[in-house]
């Protein structure tokens, strides 16, 4: 082929935490790189995110026997993943994970800190920690990346009041109302965001900071990021894929890419047609937290030429609540504090309402698949709850009226009101309540075992004994918000080995071609290990890529 636009050594198509590591490790390695986005601006799904993490062995890690913490997270892996994903990717999963992120730490912006405290999703596992394999991103003073900070793709701050701060600082502050020796644990929030708003230092926090620190680290290094740019075609010359169609702003250019191309463009959670096919339980597109680029064009470009994929039928769920008007609002911690229920239809519980987002929203369509009405389900909580914790964007103890008059949140004198309004069985949810409370006053939920679990606790409010994750719902008003089966992108795609290649049909590499994120399929199978279960590989995978595609991995 002739004609070329552009040459460079490792095309990467997609400027998440998977695409910006794979140029990255390749400029650190010598290569020239480059990236293309489809949107007007980069980040990806990680630049909306928490922006954790999960890397077993990590150089932060504060257990004892961090060095030799690979088999032990293969342990956990393979007990739960099982032959869903084939040991030798898992084993480079967790080999190189570590070296990834020490690689970054030495040779870029990345600073990271632990994620103090935080379980593995299913603590009590073999090879499973309590703490430390969760890392997130330090927070970054995005005034640093002058006119690239405009480009920078945001959701609005995820805590409310625009408050800026790690997770870690943002969990302790949930619970500051109920136990204010929590805020003293997140000092830094009040200097930071006083300095913020006052020096206009723009900080960053979660997924938008790690993002930032990646982009201003290949600013440095003249690693070219074009918006505005989509993938139209892979082109392949004697059975190797050599470079990329691009449509930057409607003109048509062939990009030429000496060593490989690396798909990291996401999933197709945006897709209604792509989910239809795959995803039949939930084809609704309008619950995701996917950016909006994310519509498979990555996967079909690369089924286009022959590869396989995986794992199409799943996704990294997450219970959502969908305010009018806004962006879908991910539900984590506030499902674990004590004082509130999730149930269906029939007011019945189905679930403990503290387990993992990936795990109820399964428990969601399971219950709902069984003729539950569990789709969308109610999480109903009383005056006590509502004064004490944030929830739905709404600080402690302060409902606007705006979300009582649009509906998104009910609020009644009554149980009884509360279940009319929100059209659930009055008799199912004051029976069930009855039993909630009666077993919170005993600090054991013999229905769902809420509150045993560390990952449990870890997300309760520790000032509530002797169960952190329970306390009667018996003080009027009583509120009920509606919970959808939301996503954070979907988790099938390109099968890749443990290079990072791309898999043909036929079970042998396609040459040139890579994919990382969720591009590709999950090396974690159906599994969701972490917190960070998804950045932490999608970066591992990335650099990954880069480094075979450098010849500096066989």
């Amino acid at each position: 082929m002739s004609d070329w636009a552009f040459e460079t050594d490792l095309a990467v198509v997609g400027s998440g935490a998977a695409g910006l590591v794979a140029a990255l490790t390749a400029s650190i390695d010598g290569l020239d790189a480059l990236v293309i986005e489809k949107t007007a601006h980069y980040g990806g799904t990680t630049a909306l995110s928490g922006g954790v993490l999960w890397v077993p062995g990590n150089a932060r890690m504060q257990h004892p026997d961090a060095a030799n913490d690979a088999q032990r997270a293969l342990t956990y892996l393979e007990h739960h993943v099982g032959n869903r994903v084939g040991p030798e990717k898992l084993r480079a999963f967790v080999t190189e994970a570590p070296r990834m992120l020490n690689h970054l730490l030495r040779h870029s912006h990345l600073e990271v800190e632990t994620f103090f405290g935080f379980p593995d999703y299913r603590p009590h596992s073999p090879g499973a920690l309590v703490e430390s394999r969760s890392v997130e991103p330090r927070v970054f003073a995005g005034r640093r990346l002058g006119k690239h900070l405009g480009e920078l793709r945001s959701r609005g701050p995820i805590a409310p009041a625009g408050i800026v701060g790690t997770m870690a600082e943002l969990r302790q502050l949930a619970s500051a109302r109920a136990n204010p020796g929590q805020l003293l644990k997140a000092w830094r929030l009040l200097p930071r965001n006083l300095w913020n708003r006052a020096a206009g230092r723009k900080h960053l926090a979660n997924g938008g900071a790690l993002i930032a620190r990646l982009r201003l680290s290949l600013l440095e290094r003249q690693v070219p990021l074009w918006l505005n740019a989509s993938l139209t075609e892979l082109l392949v010359e004697d059975g190797r894929v050599i470079g990329l169609g691009v449509d930057v702003d409607g003109q048509q250019r062939k990009v030429r890419a000496r060593k490989g191309v690396v798909l990291a463009a996401g999933g197709f959670e945006r897709n209604a047609e792509m989910r239809r096919e795959h995803l039949d339980a939930e084809p609704d597109t309008s619950y995701t937290s996917g950016s909006e680029g994310n519509t498979g064009d990555a996967i079909q470009a690369g089924m286009a030429i022959g590869a396989a994929v995986d794992l199409m039928d799943d996704a990294w769920w997450a219970p959502t609540f969908m305010p009018p008007g806004g962006a879908p609002q991910i539900v984590i911690f506030e499902r674990a504090k004590p004082g509130n229920i999730i149930v269906d239809a029939a007011g019945q519980r189905f679930a403990n309402e503290a387990d993992p987002y990936n795990d109820l929203v399964k428990q969601m369509q399971e219950a709902h698949r069984a003729g539950a009405a569990a789709i969308p389900a109610h999480m109903v909580f009383d005056h006590a709850y509502r004064a004490k914790y944030p929830i739905g964007g709404m600080l402690p103890g302060i409902t606007p009226q705006r979300h009582i008059d649009s509906g998104f949140v009910i609020r009644a004198d009554t149980l009884d009101d509360l279940a009319r309004q929100a059209g659930i069985d009055a008799d199912g949810l004051a029976a069930t309540v009855a039993r909630f409370n009666a077993m919170a006053a005993t600090g054991r939920d013999d229905d769902f075992h809420r509150g045993e679990s560390a990952f449990d606790r870890f997300s309760g409010d520790p000032a509530v004994r002797p169960n952190p994750c329970l306390a009667p719902l018996d003080k009027p008003p009583f509120y009920a918000m509606k919970l959808y089966p939301g996503d954070l992108g979907t988790k099938g795609g390109l099968l890749t080995n443990e290079f990072a290649q791309v898999m043909g049909k036929g079970g042998a590499p396609l040459p040139g071609l890579y994919a990382a994120g969720n591009a590709s399929a999950s090396v974690m199978g159906n599994f969701y290990p972490g917190a960070g279960g998804t950045i932490g590989p999608a970066m591992t995978f990335g650099y990954i890529a880069a480094r075979h595609a450098g010849e500096r991995m066989t």
